[in-house]
Protein backbone atom coordinates (compact mmCIF):
# COMPACT_ATOMS: atom_id res chain seq x y z
CA UNK A 1 0.00 0.00 0.00
CA UNK A 2 1.46 3.85 -0.90
CA UNK A 3 0.43 6.81 0.48
CA UNK A 4 -0.36 10.19 -1.61
CA UNK A 5 -0.77 13.67 -0.46
CA UNK A 6 0.68 13.15 2.61
CA UNK A 7 -0.68 16.72 4.26
CA UNK A 8 -0.05 18.11 7.89
CA UNK A 9 -3.31 19.82 8.93
CA UNK A 10 -2.32 21.47 12.22
CA UNK A 11 -4.82 18.97 14.33
CA UNK A 12 -5.03 16.20 12.21
CA UNK A 13 -2.92 14.12 9.28
CA UNK A 14 -3.96 13.80 5.58
CA UNK A 15 -3.47 11.13 3.44
CA UNK A 16 -4.57 9.08 0.23
CA UNK A 17 -4.33 5.37 1.10
CA UNK A 18 -4.17 3.31 -2.17
CA UNK A 19 -6.37 0.01 -1.28
CA UNK A 20 -8.08 -2.43 -3.41
CA UNK A 21 -7.61 -0.08 -7.21
CA UNK A 22 -8.56 3.22 -5.74
CA UNK A 23 -7.42 6.09 -3.58
CA UNK A 24 -9.15 6.04 -0.40
CA UNK A 25 -8.69 9.92 1.78
CA UNK A 26 -7.85 9.38 5.40
CA UNK A 27 -8.03 11.80 8.33
CA UNK A 28 -5.90 10.62 11.27
CA UNK A 29 -6.12 12.64 14.77
CA UNK A 30 -3.65 14.69 16.09
CA UNK A 31 -3.98 13.46 19.69
CA UNK A 32 -3.88 9.37 17.94
CA UNK A 33 -0.46 10.98 15.95
CA UNK A 34 0.98 12.31 19.42
CA UNK A 35 -0.45 9.27 21.62
CA UNK A 36 0.93 5.80 19.23
CA UNK A 37 3.54 7.57 16.92
CA UNK A 38 5.48 9.72 19.06
CA UNK A 39 4.39 13.31 17.53
CA UNK A 40 5.06 16.22 19.10
CA UNK A 41 3.57 19.97 19.08
CA UNK A 42 4.44 22.02 16.45
CA UNK A 43 4.88 22.04 12.64
CA UNK A 44 5.87 19.28 10.71
CA UNK A 45 5.49 17.17 13.11
CA UNK A 46 2.55 14.80 12.46
CA UNK A 47 4.41 14.50 8.80
CA UNK A 48 7.60 13.16 10.64
CA UNK A 49 5.76 11.15 13.07
CA UNK A 50 3.65 9.24 10.00
CA UNK A 51 7.18 9.13 7.90
CA UNK A 52 8.19 7.17 10.26
CA UNK A 53 5.04 4.91 10.89
CA UNK A 54 3.25 4.59 7.63
CA UNK A 55 3.34 0.99 7.47
CA UNK A 56 1.36 0.46 10.76
CA UNK A 57 -1.03 3.35 10.08
CA UNK A 58 -1.71 2.03 6.13
CA UNK A 59 -2.54 -1.54 8.08
CA UNK A 60 -5.08 -0.06 10.53
CA UNK A 61 -6.18 2.47 7.91
CA UNK A 62 -6.95 -1.01 5.31
CA UNK A 63 -8.74 -2.84 8.41
CA UNK A 64 -11.02 0.45 8.93
CA UNK A 65 -12.27 0.30 5.23
CA UNK A 66 -15.89 -0.34 5.06
CA UNK A 67 -16.22 -2.31 1.81
CA UNK A 68 -18.98 -1.01 -0.68
CA UNK A 69 -18.29 2.70 1.32
CA UNK A 70 -17.74 5.91 -0.75
CA UNK A 71 -14.90 7.58 1.19
CA UNK A 72 -14.61 11.34 -0.23
CA UNK A 73 -12.50 14.38 0.36
CA UNK A 74 -15.60 15.72 2.11
CA UNK A 75 -16.21 12.05 3.84
CA UNK A 76 -12.74 10.74 4.93
CA UNK A 77 -11.80 7.53 6.71
CA UNK A 78 -11.37 8.82 10.19
CA UNK A 79 -8.53 7.40 12.34
CA UNK A 80 -9.09 8.69 15.96
CA UNK A 81 -7.79 7.36 19.26
CA UNK A 82 -10.02 4.62 19.62
CA UNK A 83 -8.60 3.30 16.53
CA UNK A 84 -5.27 2.52 17.65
Amino acid sequence: MESVNVEDHGEWLGFGLSHAGSTIPVRISREAMEEFFGAVPGPGSLKKAYEQDAEMIHARAADMVIAGKSYTLENPLVLGMEDF
